[in-house]
Parts: C-alpha cells; sequence; structure tokens
C-alpha cells in the first residue's frame, strides 16, 4: 500500500465541478462511506489488509461493471468526516489505489472547531492534507450542540453514499454520531454495508449485508449510457438560454468567480437535459399526430371504395398500406422510447433547476427523493436521481451573500415567478385546447347523427353521386371524430390544465413565505419548501404522463 504523502503526489488535483466535454455529461462516482473508531492506527492486527479487502470486494462485487471502475469511467470516491482512526485510514486506501480516486470530505463543524477535537499538530497536519486533496468540503449545519453536529454530519455521509464501510468494536455508541448510531441509520435505509469487526487482537470482514445490493441496476445504467451518447450539437448547447439571468432588467446577483462556476456547472446539464426533452418530445408528438391522422384516414379510403367505387377491389390496398404504416410508427415509436425518453429527460431537467437555485443559497444537504407511486415509472427513472445527485455533489461551492436581500428577489423573480408565470400559461393553453377539441368532436358527431338520419329515412337510396356523398359522410365522420376525441383522451388537456392552475397556486402561498425570509437559515428552509413543492409536481406529471405512452388508435 502507498502512504498517503505518495499518494496524493500522484493523484490528479480536485474537480472544478464543470462536466469534462461541456456536453453536459453526467459521469458516476461510485461513493464509499466511511464511519469507525477515532482510536485505530494503521497497525491494528489485520486491520489495514481488511480494509483493503472492503474496498476490492466493492469494486469487483457491488459495482454494476466492475470494468467501468477499473477504467476509471466510474469513479471510486470516499465520502467521510475525516475523524481520527478508521476514517483516514480507509480514505488513504481508497485514495491510493488509483490516481483517480477521489475525497468528499463532510465536516461535523467549521474546519478551525473541528481541529480541536484532533490529538496532534501531526494530526492536523495530516487532516489539512486530506482536505487539499478533496474535491469538495461541505460543513452541515447543526444549530444545537456539538455532538448534535457530528450525528448530522454521520448521517450526511450515509445519504451520499452508495456502500458503507463500517470499522466497529460491537460497543453501544458512546455519543450522538457514534459508530454504532451510524450503524444502525445507514440499516435502515438498507445501506449496503461492509463491516469490519475489531477487538484488541483481530480485525474481520464481514459481507453478509452488502451481497446482492448494487448501487445502480445494469438497467440503469444503460439508460444513463443512452443519455450520455445521445448526440448534441455545440452551438445547441452553447445557445441555450441560461438559467440565471445576469443581464437585463431586475434583480441580479453581484458578479464572483465562485457565481461563474456554479452556473457553468448546472446550465451545461441542463441544457442537454432540456435539449433532450424537447427533440423526444417533438419526435413522440409527431408519431401521436401522425397515428391520429393515418386511423381515420384508413377509415376514409374504405368508406370511398365502398361507396364510390364498390368494383375497384384494389383500393383497399391503399388501407392495408396505412395500417402497416401505422404499426410501424407505433414500433419505432417504442423501440426508440421516444416517450419515456422525453419524460424523463423532462424530470431531470426540473430537478437540475431546482438545484441551481438551492445551490445559490448555501445549503449543504438536500431532502431525500420522493420515490414515483408507480413501479415501473420508479424503475425507469432511477437513473435520473442518481444523475441529480451526481450534479449537486460536484457541483462547485458558491457562498451565499451576506446581505440575502438580493438574493431573495432573485430566487423569487427568476425562479418561483418563471414557474408560476410558466404554470399558468400552459393552464391557459390546455384549457383552450381541450374547449376546442371537445367542440370540434361534439360538431362532427352531430353531423354524423344528421348524416344517419338520412340515411336510415332512406334518402340516400338513390344511387345519385351527391347522396353517395351523405352516406360516405355518415360513415367517414365518425372515425374523424372518434379520432379527434381519442386525441384529446390521449393528450389529458383538461387534466393537465387543472394540475398547472393548482400548482400556480401553490406556488402563490410558498412565495409569500419565501418573501418574508429575514434571515439565511429561512431562506434556505423556504427555498426547500419550494424545491419541495416543485419536485412533487414534477413526480405526479412524471407518474401521469409515464402512462400515457404511444398506443394504436381504438
Amino acid at each position: 500500500m502507498k502512504n498517503l504523502s505518495t499518494a496524493q503526489a500522484e493523484l490528479r488535483p480536485p474537480d472544478t465541478g464543470r462536466p469534462a466535454d461541456n456536453q453536459g455529461k453526467v459521469t458516476l462516482r461510485l461513493r464509499i462511506g466511511i464511519t469507525g473508531h477515532r482510536n485505530l492506527t494503521a497497525d491494528h492486527p489485520g486491520l489495514t489488509t481488511e480494509i483493503a479487502n472492503a474496498v476490492e470486494y466493492i469494486t469487483q462485487m457491488l459495482a454494476t461493471d466492475p470494468d467501468r471502475v477499473q477504467s476509471g469511467n466510474i469513479v471510486l470516491t470516499a465520502v467521510s468526516s475525516l475523524a481520527e482512526g478508521a476514517d483516514r485510514l480507509v480514505a488513504r486506501e481508497i485514495l491510493g489505489r488509483d490516481r483517480g480516486n477521489k475525497l468528499e470530505v463532510v465536516l461535523p463543524l467549521p474546519q478551525e472547531d473541528y481541529c480541536r477535537d484532533f490529538s496532534s499538530p501531526a494530526s492536523i497536519e495530516e487532516f489539512e492534507k486530506f482536505i487539499r486533496r478533496s474535491a469538495s468540503s461541505d460543513i452541515v449545519q447543526a444549530a444545537g450542540t456539538r455532538d448534535e453536529g457530528y450525528e448530522l454530519a454521520g448521517r450526511a455521509v450515509v445519504d451520499r453514499s452508495d456502500v458503507m464501510i463500517i470499522v466497529w468494536d460491537g460497543e453501544l455508541a458512546r455519543g450522538r454520531g457514534g459508530t454504532a448510531e451510524i450503524y444502525s441509520y445507514a440499516q435502515s435505509w438498507q445501506k449496503p454495508i461492509l463491516l469490519i469487526s475489531i477487538d484488541d487482537n483481530s480485525a474481520k470482514l464481514d459481507t453478509r449485508a452488502a451481497k446482492g445490493k448494487t448501487p445502480l441496476s445494469a438497467e440503469s445504467m444503460k439508460l444513463l449510457d443512452q443519455y450520455n451518447n445521445e448526440y448534441l450539437s455545440a452551438q445547441a448547447l452553447h445557445a441555450s438560454p441560461p438559467l440565471l439571468a445576469q443581464d437585463g432588467p431586475g434583480p441580479h446577483l453581484e458578479p464572483s468567480t465562485d457565481l461563474n462556476k456554479l452556473l457553468a456547472h448546472v446550465s451545461g446539464y441542463f441544457a442537454r437535459a432540456d435539449l433532450l426533452a424537447g427533440r423526444f418530445q417533438q419526435r413522440w408528438f409527431r408519431a401521436i399526430r401522425l397515428l391520429y391522422i393515418l386511423a381515420p384516414l384508413a377509415v376514409l379510403v374504405v368508406a370511398a371504395q365502398v361507396t364510390f367505387a364498390p368494383d375497384r377491389i384494389r383500393i383497399a390496398w391503399a388501407e392495408f398500406a396505412i395500417l402497416i404504416i401505422i404499426i410501424a410508427v407505433l414500433i419505432t415509436a417504442r423501440v426508440k422510447r421516444w416517450h419515456q425518453r422525453w419524460v424523463t429527460a423532462r424530470y431531470l431537467a426540473e430537478q437540475i433547476r431546482s438545484l441551481m437555485f438551492l445551490g445559490l443559497t448555501g445549503i449543504v444537504t438536500l431532502e431525500r427523493a420522493v420515490a414515483a407511486a408507480d413501479r415501473e415509472a420508479a424503475d425507469e427513472s432511477s437513473w435520473t436521481e442518481r444523475a441529480a445527485n451526481e450534479i449537486w455533489f460536484t457541483r462547485p461551492r458558491c457562498p451565499p451573500p451576506a446581505d440575502i436581500s438580493p438574493l431573495v428577489r432573485v430566487l423569487y423573480e427568476q425562479w418561483i415567478k418563471k414557474q408560476q408565470e410558466y404554470h399558468r400559461r400552459v393552464s391557459r393553453h390546455y384549457q383552450t385546447l381541450s374547449t376546442r377539441l371537445q367542440a370540434a368532436t361534439v360538431a362532427l358527431f352531430g353531423l354524423s347523427a344528421l348524416f344517419a338520419l338520412l340515411h336510415s329515412l332512406g334518402t340516400a337510396s338513390t344511387q345519385s353521386r351527391p347522396f353517395k356523398w351523405w352516406d360516405f359522410l355518415a360513415i367517414a365522420i365518425p372515425g374523424v371524430a372518434a379520432a379527434l376525441g381519442g386525441y384529446g383522451a390521449q393528450r389529458d388537456y383538461l387534466r393537465h390544465a387543472e394540475r398547472s392552475k393548482v400548482f400556480a397556486s401553490t406556488l402563490e402561498i410558498a412565495s409569500e413565505r419565501f418573501l418574508a425570509a429575514g434571515s439565511l437559515p429561512d431562506v434556505q428552509q423556504a427555498a426547500l419548501s419550494v424545491s419541495r413543492a416543485m419536485r412533487s409536481e414534477a413526480t405526479d406529471w412524471y407518474t401521469v404522463v409515464h402512462s400515457q405512452n404511444v398506443e394504436l388508435p381504438s
């Protein structure tokens, strides 16, 4: 094993947080959380060997694709509070295995205050070396005691991690945030756990609590790869409008290097998600419209042949061709997954939008995701949850301004108010479309009833061409009306109009609380409340729209 100073010399400098190719592609990190006792040293019998075995087990048995970990396509990352003892021993092993491995730090206290708990100047120096090596460093915001800070930091390590390495002597916790308590917390969230049990003379790795658990399923990895590999031109990405306007009328934040880095980081990811959502939405809508145009067209062909040219059987081949095209469009839309790819990309884009504004408030830990109600939808979207987490944890940190007034105005004007206006606009638009579609459908069915009445009265019994048109329309108009009604039902305009209307009202209430925030913690809590509401609305939208996949018109 390489010593810490050698490993640090060989490792790359910390990430800037921006996508490497500026294409908004999401790179995964396999995060290994660490907790354990402080009184442990590298010469504890068998400990360093079992730590190495634990890390090897993770890369070979828990990683969905071990080759991608070995190649650096998935970055192995230690997540730790860097306490003395087990935290640093495990972090040293992870960082020393490969020059591309990373370290993310979660501190229970401000750095200077935290160092007072260390045993010696050499320990403080070692801690500072780790901090300089870290890709990110966050401080949990404990409002209470020192022990509460340790507890919150320990839980944050678990929340961020895909798998935990826990070094434990089996004894009860000696205080809040102790090893036993964090172990119990990890178990409650069903995290894969590699337990290294220790006593005075030995250390033994137990993998039973990790077997069969993979952080990200093979299917989710496949979907993420498909998202990353979709081509987008540099011109399109650069032309995407910024999430945060820093010019023109309205309130603005004071320009800074940290702010610019955060904007560049989030905007690149948002541009990809937003552009792909638009691309696949357009393709899916075209497919849907084509299906609902071709279906009544097939009916019109048959009606025309039967009414005007009963002896020209070959015209029926046109109906056959239309039906083949319908099936081809349906199969293409399903194989290409336009609907699912639109919905998941839009869902991800809306999460990224909120991350941008939450990042401005200095919030460290986000709330856990709310799973979609539909199991299939949850499986489909699991990669988007992971992608959003990657974007959040790798973001450049942007300290909030001392004067929160401009921050409040910017968040309100460019986040909450814009979402309000969008949903009000969508509600009015969908309400209008629903009304027009219903009116057209009713009118067509009314005409159909009229022609059916004329037909039943024998008015169309003559073979003259004008009366044959009545027969034709009596057959054709119900088909067209049914197609319009089916298209309206598939798009569900009225339901979406009502959803957007209700959500705009919800944001109105949330904005009042937001504008009344008088301190940074108040702003953060209000921002989290708004984010929670937006996430709930996006999850509801995702669940509803996910069930509206392309089907054959009936």
